[in-house]
């Protein structure tokens, strides 16, 4: 599995899990809405012609600070959203069935030679095997398992000598962060949206 469908994957996944917050976005921001329409009108009742201007110059007031308050609120919420979506994908892609081809895909971009030691997740030990490394190798370079495990959910770090490279799925994830954001923010255009 390249990278670019590693990232594609999580983008996919952290999109679907995205687009379940978006609605109940809209329904909070026209709940939040109607509460202050509803305190607007009931200003109204005492002397409407006397008032009625005033109270235009407040509500469009409020309007445009609950707006601007709703805007800073979805905008923060957002990006907690993305952020967890992205963290779930990577933690689904790490249970996917598919998991072993892209740390093969990760191995065989290996460009560090002789014993390389390979350092999994704990929650490896069964799917990732010397066994599976040996088969990895090549001519050039020798994949070990090591005793130790990083604390990520899935993907490997290669060690070789003082030379380490991180290819742990939270590390990826993090190298493509802003361009997940930016693609996943698409779909989640809540700011300036209020009416």
């Amino acid at each position: 599995m390249s990278l670019e469908a590693i990232l594609a994957k999580i983008e996919n996944d952290a999109r679907t899990k995205a687009e379940g917050i978006i609605a109940d976005a809209e329904k909070e921001r026209n709940e939040a809405l109607h509460r202050v329409r509803a305190s607007i009108k009931d200003r109204h009742h005492s002397d409407l012609e006397r008032v009625k201007h005033r109270v235009e110059n407040r509500s469009q007031r409020m309007k445009h600070h609950l707006h601007r308050e709703i805007d800073k609120a979805l905008l923060s919420h957002r990006r907690r959203i993305v952020d967890q979506a992205i963290d779930q994908a990577v933690r689904d892609i790490a249970a996917d069935s598919d998991y072993l081809g892209l740390m093969e895909a990760l191995l065989s971009g290996c460009d560090l030679s002789g014993d390389v030691e390979v350092i999994t997740a704990e929650s490896d030990g069964g799917n990732i095997t010397q066994e599976f490394l040996r088969k990895a190798s090549t001519g050039d370079t020798t994949f070990l398992l090591s005793k130790e495990h990083h604390t990520d959910h899935g993907g490997i770090i290669m060690r070789s000598g003082d030379i380490s490279l991180n290819a742990t799925l939270s590390m990826l994830a993090e190298l493509n962060h802003d361009s997940m954001v930016m693609e996943l923010s698409r779909l989640l255009p809540l700011e300036g949206q209020v009416d």
